[in-house]
């Protein structure tokens, strides 16, 4: 037989799956003379099983439990603390081909197994040590079977102590439901690995919005001589010096990368997916879709995971920071009411050997920034102090990160294999050395509903880095009706109190999926009704992405208003869900975007323009490490009848890096016949040739107004061509969708200044141009245009127009992509193609102005997929098929 290859082979295929009180056989005979069949019937015991992965997702996979995340199925599925452990202990069986050359050794690894197992391979038992983020590697070298057929069966037990939720609930976080099985499982990859140098002036990795993420692959090889080579690793990683202190001025924990301070904008991860269903694709879409929102950090919370290689390996390429926490949360762990055990986690060695593991886990990789000990907590004593003895700093890193308690490191070793990691800061929990208050009291939040210009107020927090602040997340009504029965698509009662607020009461599905109100009675007015009240699922979801797109856009540049002067950073909590919650959100679990991405893509933009909602003067942002010369910023107000009442352009004005520059106010709220409500348009333009540098768009009411005229708004039909280019390359889609308000403008002074600025004429792309994606070469391309308008050809390129005779803004236009066969009310099925990466969404054109909005999603050969564009004014489906 011919030797395996040098290198590590994946086995995750062939798998079954058995309850072990099912099974009457042994290990040694399940491995030696009675493998159970390939291909099993349906009396047998035997079932095709999803490794990596849980047993309910295995259940699943075999449809012997509902959907647990749809409706309320999960309340159908027998809790392991009713069960007994027995019922979610299970064997796992797999196949595979190695039959080593005489030179070569080969390993068996576990990466994650939930909690704990025992494992056969041809007749031999190894019993592997407990822990959920333990991995494991075993020689198996003498144990393959000359002929190369081997047979391996896992038997997997529970945790030892899974829990029981109390008749009255009990603590724990509050956006997931509990697990039924607790994620048994073998949950993360399974594999067999068959087993002096100098950079001169490398290329740097920097952050999402400040650098490229340059990554090297380093290999290396040991040959022992006469055997040939003995073992092999590979592993990208990037040239990066993180430095992490204690701001004097603002009291926030400042990061600085290369020796530039980053201001952190980012948001908390709780993991990929509730059933461990942990796939490298899925992280690619997660990490890029964070990337996307120009977002430079992400918390893993210390409820969910030690986050996987693959996690790791995206946040390297698209330049996401990792705060990584160790598994200790109050909830659980020491604090709440009644107050929870403070010595947990129950086997305190245990939960060391999985810490210590992980560490070496993912140390090399670039995106690590800090370790954190807990989540609103610290561990207790001894582990917390084990921590900080493993995690210490060696002294290169350490003499500029100096604080009183860490002087005697500079008599520390210089040697770093003395170090397990050595190169980041350890921070006791997510509440201390600061972050929040920096002393551990609950001092993050909130987490709901806010006016937009709280935001923008001095007094709104009071600290300089708050690692938890959240707001709402409901998504589109497609994401409804697929997640849930009719019963839950009726959208909540609006309740008036005799104080004038409104509390908002959801039906119990939206209730069970831990749904965020709209409204706060007493604080906050509700901020859908401000748009009408809404008729439906489809108007209440609609009115909710305009909220949602407001609420994240003022979040962020509220926060950023005070980079520096008051904030080092901020991180939303959260930013999607491992299930089909409603909790705060800016994808959902089908991963479809919801408007709040848009809005914080827009705030977080590396150079931006925006107006403090609090003050009305508007501002200019520059966080990049270079000054912004030679710029100017635009000023149009647009009313509902699609005139220009105001229009002014600024003088030519820097902006130095890392600043904050006001500019002047905005006064168009103070004159006399200013409309109640109103479009605002920001563009910051560079005055050499006139290019975008951020475009901001915001609808306004004057103080004490509504946004209930725009109700009446969405029967102006305005008109719009639309032009569309396509690439196919395999299963690969992309678009690019060019979009103009072809409306009358007004004709006045300040319109002839916007043609002068080429706002009004020129196209232009929103976002970061050096991030686009380029087109594939050997794709088929074309030009194709909108199915319904009236099309034109001009030199083989169609334009379509979408009649309309109104002038106005064109608002709130969004696209989404869909299967060739579209859906009817009577038979309603969701047509999205999901994911799909969109440069901007959400968005408004006024009068004359152009956009380009690059599409980007993956189709099966052959299908016609439809790109479809709606909005505010345009409720019909202006689809385009490719």
């Amino acid at each position: 037989m011919t030797a395996p290859a040098v290198g590590k082979r994946v086995l995750d295929t062939g798998w079954l799956a058995a309850r072990s009180t099912e099974v009457a056989l042994t290990g040694v005979q399940l491995t030696t003379s009675s493998p159970p069949a390939a291909d099993p019937g349906p009396a047998a015991p035997w079932m095709h099983a999803a490794v990596p992965g849980t047993v309910l997702g295995t259940l699943l996979k075999n449809k012997l439990i509902p959907d647990p995340f749809y409706g309320l199925n999960n309340q159908a599925i027998i809790d392991i603390a009713d069960s007994g452990r027995a019922y979610y202990t299970f064997w796992f069986f797999t196949t595979f081909q190695c039959a080593p050359s005489g030179n070569q050794h080969v390993t068996l690894n576990f990466r994650g197994i939930n909690y704990s197992a025992e494992m056969y391979l041809n007749g031999h038992k190894e019993v592997l040590p407990k822990g959920m983020f333990r991995r494991h590697t075993i020689d198996i070298t003498d144990i393959l079977h000359p002929d190369g057929n081997n047979l391996l069966a896992v038997l997997v037990h529970p945790p030892d102590h899974p829990g029981r939720i109390p008749p009255q609930g009990g603590q724990g976080g509050d956006h997931e439901v509990s697990l039924m099985d607790r994620n048994t499982g073998i949950w993360d990859e399974v594999s067999i690995l068959v087993t002096g140098l100098f950079f001169y002036k490398p290329d740097l990795w920097w952050p999402n919005g400040m650098g490229k993420q340059s990554l090297y692959n380093v290999e290396i090889s040991v040959d022992v001589k006469g055997f040939g080579e003995s073992d092999s690793w590979s592993h990208y990683f990037g040239f990066r010096k993180i430095e992490s202190t204690i701001d004097s001025s603002t009291g926030g924990r400042i990061f600085k990368v290369n020796g530039e301070p980053i201001f952190v904008r980012g948001g908390n991860w709780i993991l990929s997916d509730g059933l461990l269903r942990l796939t490298k694709k899925r992280y690619m879409t997660d990490i890029k879709f964070h990337a996307d929102m120009n977002f430079n950090m992400l918390r893993c919370w210390g409820g969910g995971l030690a986050e996987r290689p693959d996690f790791y390996h995206f946040c390297d390429v698209y330049g996401l920071m990792v705060w990584q926490e160790f598994w200790i949360t109050g909830d659980v762990d020491g604090r709440g009411i009644p107050v929870s055990n403070p010595d947990g986690p129950l086997d305190h060695d245990l939960f060391l050997l999985c810490a210590r593991d992980t560490v070496k886990l993912l140390r090399n990789h670039a995106s690590l920034a800090l370790w954190v000990g807990g989540n609103e907590q610290v561990p207790p004593v001894d582990i917390n102090s084990a921590l900080k003895n493993d995690l210490k700093l060696h002294p290169m890193f350490a003499s500029c990160q100096i604080s009183q308690n860490q002087e005697n490191l500079l008599q520390e070793s210089t040697d770093p294999s003395k170090y397990l990691d050595g190169t980041r800061v350890y921070v006791q929990g997510s509440m201390w050395d600061g972050f929040a208050d920096g002393k551990g009291n609950f001092s993050d939040g909130p987490y709901e509903i806010q006016y937009p210009e709280s935001f923008f107020k001095d007094s709104f927090y009071n600290h300089g880095f708050n690692p938890e602040v959240g707001s709402v997340g409901v998504p589109v009504a497609a994401t409804i009706r697929a997640t849930m029965p009719p019963e839950g698509w009726s959208i909540p009662i609006f309740k008036k109190r005799i104080d004038g607020y409104i509390k908002e009461v959801p039906n119990p599905i939206w209730d069970y999926h831990k749904y965020i109100p709209y409204s706060k009675p007493m604080a906050v007015h509700d901020q859908i009704e401000l748009y009408g009240h809404p008729k439906d699922l489809d108007d209440f979801c609609e009115k909710a992405q305009l909220v949602n797109y407001v609420q994240y856009r003022a979040l962020l540049e509220g926060w950023t208003s005070f980079m520096w002067t008051k904030f080092t950073g901020v991180l939303i909590w959260k930013t999607q869900n491992p299930w089909t919650g409603l909790r705060g959100q800016f994808y959902d679990h089908l991963q479809d975007q919801t408007a709040g991405f848009y809005g914080c893509r827009c705030a977080a933009e590396p150079i931006h323009v925006q107006l403090n909602l609090a003050s009305y003067f508007i501002e200019v942002v520059n966080t990049t490490a270079e000054e912004l010369a030679d710029v100017a910023v635009e000023i149009s107000v647009w009313d509902l009848d699609g005139t220009s009442p105001y229009y002014k352009v600024t003088e030519k004005m820097a902006v130095p890096p890392k600043k904050v520059k006001q500019i002047m106010k905005m006064k168009y709220y103070e004159m006399k016949n200013a409309k109640p409500v109103y479009f605002l348009l920001l563009k910051l333009f560079r005055l050499s040739d006139n290019g975008i540098l951020s475009r901001n768009f915001y609808w306004l009411h004057l103080p004490g107004q509504d946004y209930k005229l725009l109700e009446q708004y969405q029967q102006k039909k305005i008109p719009l061509q639309i032009i569309s280019e396509v690439s196919i390359s395999g299963t690969r889609h992309k678009v690019r969708m060019t979009v103009e308000n072809k409306s009358r403008k007004s004709v006045s002074e300040s319109t002839q200044l916007i043609d002068c600025l080429g706002g009004g004429n020129s196209s232009f792309s929103i976002g970061n141009e050096a991030k686009a994606e380029q087109h594939e070469s050997g794709g088929l391309w074309r030009k194709i245009g909108s199915v319904l308008g009236i099309a034109r050809s001009e030199d083989n390129l169609r334009n379509v127009e979408v009649d309309g005779t109104d002038s106005g803004v064109a608002f709130f236009l969004h696209f989404s992509v869909h299967s060739s066969e579209p859906s009817t009310q009577e038979n309603y099925r969701d047509t999205r193609i999901l994911p799909v990466h969109y440069s901007d969404n959400y968005f408004s054109l006024t009068p004359g102005e152009k956009m380009v909005v690059d599409i980007s999603f993956e189709a099966p050969q052959g299908s016609s997929p439809r790109v479809v564009l709606k909005g505010w004014n345009h409720h019909l489906n202006h689809a385009v098929m490719i």
